[in-house]
Protein backbone atom coordinates (compact mmCIF):
# COMPACT_ATOMS: atom_id res chain seq x y z
CA UNK A 1 0.00 0.00 0.00
CA UNK A 2 1.23 3.57 -0.59
CA UNK A 3 2.76 5.73 2.12
CA UNK A 4 2.08 8.98 0.26
CA UNK A 5 -1.02 10.29 -1.43
CA UNK A 6 -1.34 9.36 -5.08
CA UNK A 7 -2.45 11.73 -7.81
CA UNK A 8 -6.11 12.23 -8.51
CA UNK A 9 -7.20 10.63 -11.75
CA UNK A 10 -10.70 10.70 -13.21
CA UNK A 11 -13.21 8.08 -12.11
CA UNK A 12 -13.39 6.41 -15.55
CA UNK A 13 -9.59 6.18 -15.50
CA UNK A 14 -9.72 4.78 -11.96
CA UNK A 15 -12.18 2.10 -13.02
CA UNK A 16 -10.09 1.15 -16.04
CA UNK A 17 -6.96 0.98 -13.90
CA UNK A 18 -8.76 -1.27 -11.41
CA UNK A 19 -10.02 -3.56 -14.17
CA UNK A 20 -6.54 -3.83 -15.65
CA UNK A 21 -5.15 -4.81 -12.25
CA UNK A 22 -7.82 -7.44 -11.65
CA UNK A 23 -7.48 -8.86 -15.16
CA UNK A 24 -3.75 -9.27 -14.52
CA UNK A 25 -3.88 -10.83 -11.06
CA UNK A 26 -7.43 -12.13 -10.47
CA UNK A 27 -8.47 -13.68 -7.17
CA UNK A 28 -5.46 -14.40 -4.95
CA UNK A 29 -4.68 -17.85 -3.60
CA UNK A 30 -2.30 -18.88 -0.83
CA UNK A 31 0.72 -18.45 -3.11
CA UNK A 32 0.21 -14.70 -2.70
CA UNK A 33 2.08 -13.68 0.47
CA UNK A 34 -0.56 -11.16 1.58
CA UNK A 35 -3.23 -13.86 1.24
CA UNK A 36 -1.10 -16.78 2.42
CA UNK A 37 -3.57 -17.83 5.13
CA UNK A 38 -6.78 -16.77 3.34
CA UNK A 39 -7.19 -18.13 -0.14
CA UNK A 40 -9.99 -16.81 -2.35
CA UNK A 41 -9.69 -19.64 -4.86
CA UNK A 42 -13.34 -20.53 -4.22
CA UNK A 43 -14.31 -17.28 -5.96
CA UNK A 44 -12.49 -18.12 -9.18
CA UNK A 45 -15.56 -19.57 -10.89
CA UNK A 46 -18.22 -17.79 -8.85
CA UNK A 47 -20.59 -15.39 -10.57
CA UNK A 48 -22.37 -12.66 -8.64
CA UNK A 49 -24.82 -9.97 -9.67
CA UNK A 50 -24.04 -6.53 -8.23
CA UNK A 51 -27.64 -5.65 -7.39
CA UNK A 52 -29.96 -5.50 -4.41
CA UNK A 53 -33.33 -7.22 -4.25
CA UNK A 54 -34.88 -5.36 -1.34
CA UNK A 55 -35.21 -1.92 0.19
CA UNK A 56 -33.04 -1.57 3.31
CA UNK A 57 -34.70 -1.63 6.68
CA UNK A 58 -35.54 1.71 8.28
CA UNK A 59 -34.74 0.53 11.78
CA UNK A 60 -31.53 0.53 13.79
CA UNK A 61 -30.53 -2.08 16.37
CA UNK A 62 -32.65 -1.62 19.48
CA UNK A 63 -29.56 -1.53 21.70
CA UNK A 64 -27.65 1.11 19.73
CA UNK A 65 -29.04 4.61 19.20
CA UNK A 66 -28.03 7.19 16.64
CA UNK A 67 -28.56 8.44 13.10
CA UNK A 68 -29.33 5.45 10.89
CA UNK A 69 -27.80 5.11 7.42
CA UNK A 70 -28.97 1.97 5.60
CA UNK A 71 -27.13 0.62 2.56
CA UNK A 72 -28.34 -2.51 0.77
CA UNK A 73 -26.52 -3.10 -2.50
CA UNK A 74 -27.53 -0.17 -4.70
CA UNK A 75 -30.36 0.92 -2.39
CA UNK A 76 -29.96 3.70 0.19
CA UNK A 77 -32.05 4.86 3.12
CA UNK A 78 -30.64 8.12 4.55
CA UNK A 79 -32.06 10.07 7.51
CA UNK A 80 -34.44 12.94 6.66
CA UNK A 81 -32.51 16.20 6.41
CA UNK A 82 -34.52 17.75 9.24
CA UNK A 83 -33.45 14.86 11.51
CA UNK A 84 -29.73 15.48 10.98
CA UNK A 85 -28.29 17.90 13.57
CA UNK A 86 -25.96 20.76 12.76
CA UNK A 87 -22.41 19.52 12.38
CA UNK A 88 -23.29 16.37 10.42
CA UNK A 89 -23.98 16.05 6.72
CA UNK A 90 -24.74 12.79 4.88
CA UNK A 91 -24.65 12.85 1.08
CA UNK A 92 -25.29 10.30 -1.64
CA UNK A 93 -22.26 10.56 -3.96
CA UNK A 94 -23.03 7.51 -6.08
CA UNK A 95 -22.94 9.65 -9.23
CA UNK A 96 -20.32 12.14 -7.99
CA UNK A 97 -17.26 10.91 -9.86
CA UNK A 98 -15.07 13.72 -8.53
CA UNK A 99 -15.75 12.90 -4.87
CA UNK A 100 -15.12 9.22 -5.40
CA UNK A 101 -11.92 9.79 -7.36
CA UNK A 102 -10.59 12.14 -4.66
CA UNK A 103 -11.22 9.58 -1.91
CA UNK A 104 -9.31 6.94 -3.87
CA UNK A 105 -6.08 8.95 -3.57
CA UNK A 106 -5.63 7.43 -0.09
CA UNK A 107 -5.98 3.85 -1.33
CA UNK A 108 -3.50 1.36 -2.68
CA UNK A 109 -3.38 1.18 -6.48
CA UNK A 110 -2.29 -2.45 -6.60
CA UNK A 111 -4.67 -4.03 -4.12
CA UNK A 112 -7.60 -6.37 -4.66
CA UNK A 113 -10.19 -4.64 -2.47
CA UNK A 114 -9.95 -1.08 -3.86
CA UNK A 115 -9.91 -2.61 -7.33
CA UNK A 116 -13.13 -4.51 -6.67
CA UNK A 117 -14.76 -1.37 -5.31
CA UNK A 118 -13.75 0.78 -8.26
CA UNK A 119 -14.90 -1.85 -10.75
CA UNK A 120 -18.28 -2.72 -9.27
CA UNK A 121 -19.26 -0.01 -6.80
CA UNK A 122 -22.98 -0.30 -6.08
CA UNK A 123 -23.44 2.78 -3.86
CA UNK A 124 -21.38 5.57 -2.35
CA UNK A 125 -22.01 8.08 0.43
CA UNK A 126 -19.99 10.80 2.15
CA UNK A 127 -20.40 11.69 5.81
CA UNK A 128 -18.92 14.97 7.07
CA UNK A 129 -18.68 15.75 10.77
CA UNK A 130 -17.65 19.22 11.85
CA UNK A 131 -16.96 20.85 15.17
CA UNK A 132 -19.95 22.68 16.63
CA UNK A 133 -20.43 25.25 19.38
CA UNK A 134 -23.06 23.10 21.08
CA UNK A 135 -22.22 21.60 24.46
CA UNK A 136 -24.20 18.46 23.56
CA UNK A 137 -22.23 15.68 21.87
CA UNK A 138 -23.17 14.74 18.33
CA UNK A 139 -25.13 11.48 17.98
CA UNK A 140 -23.52 8.33 16.68
CA UNK A 141 -23.88 7.60 12.98
CA UNK A 142 -24.91 3.97 12.53
CA UNK A 143 -24.04 2.64 9.08
CA UNK A 144 -25.88 -0.62 8.40
CA UNK A 145 -24.58 -2.45 5.34
CA UNK A 146 -26.72 -5.29 4.07
CA UNK A 147 -27.64 -7.28 0.97
CA UNK A 148 -30.33 -9.89 0.58
CA UNK A 149 -29.44 -11.98 -2.48
CA UNK A 150 -27.38 -15.15 -2.00
CA UNK A 151 -26.24 -14.86 -5.61
CA UNK A 152 -25.63 -11.13 -5.31
CA UNK A 153 -22.63 -9.00 -4.41
CA UNK A 154 -22.46 -5.69 -2.55
CA UNK A 155 -19.72 -3.10 -3.09
CA UNK A 156 -20.65 -0.11 -0.89
CA UNK A 157 -18.24 2.82 -0.58
CA UNK A 158 -18.39 5.15 2.43
CA UNK A 159 -16.21 8.22 2.97
CA UNK A 160 -16.18 9.69 6.48
CA UNK A 161 -14.48 13.04 7.03
CA UNK A 162 -13.99 14.17 10.62
CA UNK A 163 -13.09 17.84 10.30
CA UNK A 164 -10.56 19.79 12.36
CA UNK A 165 -11.32 19.77 16.08
CA UNK A 166 -14.45 17.62 15.74
CA UNK A 167 -15.32 14.44 17.62
CA UNK A 168 -17.24 11.70 15.82
CA UNK A 169 -18.88 8.39 16.73
CA UNK A 170 -19.29 5.91 13.87
CA UNK A 171 -20.68 2.36 14.02
CA UNK A 172 -20.36 0.00 11.05
CA UNK A 173 -22.80 -2.91 11.17
CA UNK A 174 -22.23 -5.51 8.45
CA UNK A 175 -25.11 -8.01 8.28
CA UNK A 176 -25.38 -8.95 4.62
CA UNK A 177 -27.02 -12.09 3.26
CA UNK A 178 -25.25 -11.60 -0.08
CA UNK A 179 -22.86 -14.17 -1.47
CA UNK A 180 -20.07 -11.59 -1.61
CA UNK A 181 -19.80 -8.48 0.56
CA UNK A 182 -17.00 -5.99 -0.26
CA UNK A 183 -17.42 -2.79 1.76
CA UNK A 184 -14.81 -0.06 1.34
CA UNK A 185 -14.59 2.58 4.08
CA UNK A 186 -12.35 5.66 4.02
CA UNK A 187 -11.87 7.69 7.21
CA UNK A 188 -10.12 11.06 7.10
CA UNK A 189 -9.51 12.33 10.62
CA UNK A 190 -8.18 15.89 10.48
CA UNK A 191 -5.90 17.78 12.86
CA UNK A 192 -7.07 17.84 16.51
CA UNK A 193 -10.05 15.60 15.67
CA UNK A 194 -11.13 12.36 17.36
CA UNK A 195 -12.96 9.31 16.04
CA UNK A 196 -14.74 6.68 18.13
CA UNK A 197 -15.32 3.73 15.82
CA UNK A 198 -16.74 0.21 15.99
CA UNK A 199 -17.07 -2.37 13.25
CA UNK A 200 -19.27 -5.45 13.65
CA UNK A 201 -19.41 -8.27 11.10
CA UNK A 202 -22.34 -10.68 11.63
CA UNK A 203 -23.05 -11.73 8.06
CA UNK A 204 -24.82 -14.88 6.82
CA UNK A 205 -23.19 -18.30 7.07
CA UNK A 206 -22.73 -18.46 3.28
CA UNK A 207 -21.26 -14.95 2.84
CA UNK A 208 -17.69 -14.14 1.86
CA UNK A 209 -16.84 -10.81 3.49
CA UNK A 210 -13.89 -8.80 2.15
CA UNK A 211 -13.82 -5.44 3.88
CA UNK A 212 -11.18 -2.69 3.80
CA UNK A 213 -11.00 0.30 6.13
CA UNK A 214 -8.55 3.08 5.27
CA UNK A 215 -7.77 5.46 8.13
CA UNK A 216 -5.91 8.71 7.57
CA UNK A 217 -4.74 10.64 10.66
CA UNK A 218 -3.80 14.30 10.92
CA UNK A 219 -1.77 16.18 13.52
CA UNK A 220 -2.79 15.59 17.15
CA UNK A 221 -5.68 13.37 16.04
CA UNK A 222 -7.00 10.32 17.86
CA UNK A 223 -8.73 7.15 16.71
CA UNK A 224 -10.25 4.59 19.06
CA UNK A 225 -11.35 1.69 16.86
CA UNK A 226 -12.71 -1.74 17.76
CA UNK A 227 -13.88 -4.58 15.49
CA UNK A 228 -15.62 -7.91 15.98
CA UNK A 229 -15.79 -10.60 13.29
CA UNK A 230 -18.25 -13.38 14.09
CA UNK A 231 -20.31 -14.07 10.95
CA UNK A 232 -19.77 -15.23 7.39
CA UNK A 233 -18.23 -18.36 5.93
CA UNK A 234 -14.98 -16.55 5.15
CA UNK A 235 -14.27 -13.07 6.44
CA UNK A 236 -11.32 -10.72 6.05
CA UNK A 237 -11.38 -7.43 7.93
CA UNK A 238 -8.46 -5.41 6.65
CA UNK A 239 -7.41 -2.02 8.01
CA UNK A 240 -4.75 0.39 6.73
CA UNK A 241 -3.89 3.24 9.12
CA UNK A 242 -1.60 6.08 8.05
CA UNK A 243 -0.14 8.79 10.29
CA UNK A 244 0.24 11.98 8.28
CA UNK A 245 0.56 14.34 11.26
CA UNK A 246 2.64 14.43 14.44
CA UNK A 247 1.42 13.63 17.96
CA UNK A 248 -1.40 11.37 16.80
CA UNK A 249 -2.68 8.30 18.65
CA UNK A 250 -4.29 5.11 17.35
CA UNK A 251 -5.93 2.42 19.50
CA UNK A 252 -7.06 -0.35 17.18
CA UNK A 253 -8.29 -3.62 18.63
CA UNK A 254 -10.29 -6.57 17.35
CA UNK A 255 -11.89 -9.86 18.35
CA UNK A 256 -12.72 -12.78 16.07
CA UNK A 257 -15.12 -15.52 17.17
CA UNK A 258 -15.34 -18.67 15.07
CA UNK A 259 -17.26 -21.94 15.07
CA UNK A 260 -18.06 -24.76 12.64
CA UNK A 261 -15.77 -24.21 9.61
CA UNK A 262 -15.69 -20.40 9.69
CA UNK A 263 -12.56 -18.56 8.59
CA UNK A 264 -11.79 -15.17 10.16
CA UNK A 265 -8.88 -13.00 9.02
CA UNK A 266 -7.87 -9.78 10.78
CA UNK A 267 -5.22 -7.98 8.71
CA UNK A 268 -3.79 -4.58 9.58
CA UNK A 269 -1.12 -2.25 8.28
CA UNK A 270 -0.02 0.76 10.35
CA UNK A 271 2.26 3.27 8.63
CA UNK A 272 4.03 5.67 10.99
CA UNK A 273 5.13 8.47 8.65
CA UNK A 274 5.53 11.25 11.25
CA UNK A 275 7.32 11.53 14.57
CA UNK A 276 5.86 11.43 18.09
CA UNK A 277 2.92 9.15 17.25
CA UNK A 278 1.62 6.05 19.04
CA UNK A 279 -0.30 2.98 17.93
CA UNK A 280 -1.63 0.09 19.99
CA UNK A 281 -3.23 -3.09 18.69
CA UNK A 282 -4.76 -5.84 20.81
CA UNK A 283 -6.21 -8.82 18.95
CA UNK A 284 -8.07 -11.72 20.57
CA UNK A 285 -9.57 -14.80 18.94
CA UNK A 286 -11.80 -17.60 20.22
CA UNK A 287 -12.19 -20.63 17.94
CA UNK A 288 -14.36 -23.71 18.29
CA UNK A 289 -15.05 -26.81 16.14
CA UNK A 290 -12.98 -26.61 12.91
CA UNK A 291 -12.84 -22.81 12.69
CA UNK A 292 -9.68 -21.00 11.65
CA UNK A 293 -8.47 -17.57 12.72
CA UNK A 294 -5.75 -15.41 11.20
CA UNK A 295 -4.03 -12.25 12.36
CA UNK A 296 -1.59 -10.46 10.07
CA UNK A 297 -0.30 -7.19 11.42
CA UNK A 298 2.47 -5.00 10.09
CA UNK A 299 3.81 -1.80 11.65
CA UNK A 300 6.08 0.31 9.45
CA UNK A 301 8.13 3.15 10.94
CA UNK A 302 9.51 5.60 8.36
CA UNK A 303 13.02 7.10 8.71
CA UNK A 304 11.67 10.46 9.93
CA UNK A 305 9.19 8.93 12.41
CA UNK A 306 11.35 9.26 15.50
CA UNK A 307 9.80 8.81 18.97
CA UNK A 308 7.28 6.30 17.58
CA UNK A 309 5.54 3.98 20.04
CA UNK A 310 4.05 0.98 18.22
CA UNK A 311 2.64 -1.96 20.17
CA UNK A 312 1.00 -5.09 18.82
CA UNK A 313 -0.24 -8.22 20.61
CA UNK A 314 -2.31 -11.17 19.35
CA UNK A 315 -3.72 -14.02 21.43
CA UNK A 316 -5.95 -16.89 20.38
CA UNK A 317 -7.94 -19.33 22.48
CA UNK A 318 -8.76 -22.75 21.00
CA UNK A 319 -11.85 -24.51 22.34
CA UNK A 320 -11.33 -27.50 20.05
CA UNK A 321 -8.29 -29.52 18.98
CA UNK A 322 -9.54 -29.20 15.39
CA UNK A 323 -9.48 -25.39 15.44
CA UNK A 324 -6.49 -23.48 14.04
CA UNK A 325 -5.00 -20.05 14.69
CA UNK A 326 -2.26 -18.37 12.64
CA UNK A 327 -0.46 -15.16 13.54
CA UNK A 328 2.03 -13.12 11.56
CA UNK A 329 3.00 -9.90 13.38
CA UNK A 330 5.68 -7.81 11.68
CA UNK A 331 7.75 -4.72 12.43
CA UNK A 332 9.55 -2.75 9.71
CA UNK A 333 11.57 -0.02 11.41
CA UNK A 334 13.73 2.58 9.65
CA UNK A 335 14.11 4.99 12.60
CA UNK A 336 16.42 4.50 15.56
CA UNK A 337 14.59 6.27 18.43
CA UNK A 338 11.44 4.16 18.78
CA UNK A 339 9.66 1.86 21.22
CA UNK A 340 8.02 -0.98 19.27
CA UNK A 341 7.06 -4.52 20.15
CA UNK A 342 4.89 -7.37 18.96
CA UNK A 343 3.90 -10.82 20.14
CA UNK A 344 1.52 -13.70 19.57
CA UNK A 345 0.28 -16.64 21.64
CA UNK A 346 -2.12 -19.56 21.04
CA UNK A 347 -3.50 -21.69 23.85
CA UNK A 348 -6.37 -23.74 25.22
CA UNK A 349 -8.66 -23.30 28.21
CA UNK A 350 -6.87 -23.90 31.49
CA UNK A 351 -8.03 -27.33 32.70
CA UNK A 352 -7.13 -26.49 36.31
CA UNK A 353 -9.34 -23.40 36.26
CA UNK A 354 -12.15 -25.39 34.63
CA UNK A 355 -11.87 -28.04 37.36
CA UNK A 356 -11.85 -25.38 40.07
CA UNK A 357 -15.00 -23.67 38.76
CA UNK A 358 -16.83 -26.97 38.27
CA UNK A 359 -15.85 -28.09 41.75
CA UNK A 360 -17.66 -25.00 43.06
CA UNK A 361 -20.89 -26.17 41.46
CA UNK A 362 -20.66 -24.13 38.26
CA UNK A 363 -21.98 -25.90 35.18
CA UNK A 364 -19.38 -26.71 32.50
CA UNK A 365 -20.86 -24.37 29.87
CA UNK A 366 -21.04 -21.53 32.38
CA UNK A 367 -17.46 -22.19 33.49
CA UNK A 368 -16.24 -22.12 29.88
CA UNK A 369 -18.05 -18.85 29.22
CA UNK A 370 -16.57 -17.30 32.37
CA UNK A 371 -13.06 -18.16 31.20
CA UNK A 372 -13.78 -16.88 27.69
CA UNK A 373 -15.08 -13.60 29.12
CA UNK A 374 -11.94 -13.26 31.25
CA UNK A 375 -9.81 -13.88 28.16
CA UNK A 376 -11.56 -11.09 26.21
CA UNK A 377 -12.15 -8.51 28.92
CA UNK A 378 -8.91 -6.54 28.54
CA UNK A 379 -9.58 -6.08 24.83
CA UNK A 380 -13.14 -4.85 25.43
CA UNK A 381 -11.74 -2.37 27.93
CA UNK A 382 -10.05 -0.66 24.97
CA UNK A 383 -13.43 0.77 23.83
CA UNK A 384 -13.67 4.29 25.24
CA UNK A 385 -17.26 5.10 24.29
CA UNK A 386 -19.55 3.52 26.93
CA UNK A 387 -22.50 2.96 24.57
CA UNK A 388 -20.26 1.29 22.00
CA UNK A 389 -18.64 -0.83 24.73
CA UNK A 390 -22.02 -2.05 26.02
CA UNK A 391 -23.21 -2.84 22.49
CA UNK A 392 -20.13 -4.84 21.53
CA UNK A 393 -20.13 -6.70 24.85
CA UNK A 394 -23.75 -7.71 24.23
CA UNK A 395 -22.77 -9.13 20.83
CA UNK A 396 -20.10 -11.33 22.40
CA UNK A 397 -22.58 -12.50 25.04
CA UNK A 398 -25.01 -13.52 22.30
CA UNK A 399 -22.29 -15.52 20.57
CA UNK A 400 -21.46 -17.28 23.83
CA UNK A 401 -25.10 -18.14 24.51
CA UNK A 402 -25.54 -19.46 20.95
CA UNK A 403 -22.66 -21.92 21.55
CA UNK A 404 -24.64 -23.89 24.14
Amino acid sequence: MPHKLSEIISWPEQREKAKSYFDSYGWPDNRNEAWKYTSLAHLQEAEFTATSSSVPSKTSPADLEGLSVQISGNMLQLPPKDAIPAGISITDITTDDGARAAAFTYLADNHLLPALSAMHQTSAIAIDIEKTDSASPLPAVIISLTGSSKDGACYPFVVVRVHKGAEARIAELHSSDAGLSCPLMVYEVADDAKLHHIRLQTEASHTTHLGLNQMQMGKNSQINSFAISMGGALSRLETHSLFHGTDAELAQSAIYLGRDRQHHDITSFVAHEMRDCASRQLIRGVLDDKARGVFQGKVRVAPDAQKTDGQQMSRALLLSRDAEADAKPELEIFADDVVCSHGATVGELDENLMFYLKSRGIAEDDARNMLIDAFLVDTLDEIEDPDFAAFMTSQINRWSLARR
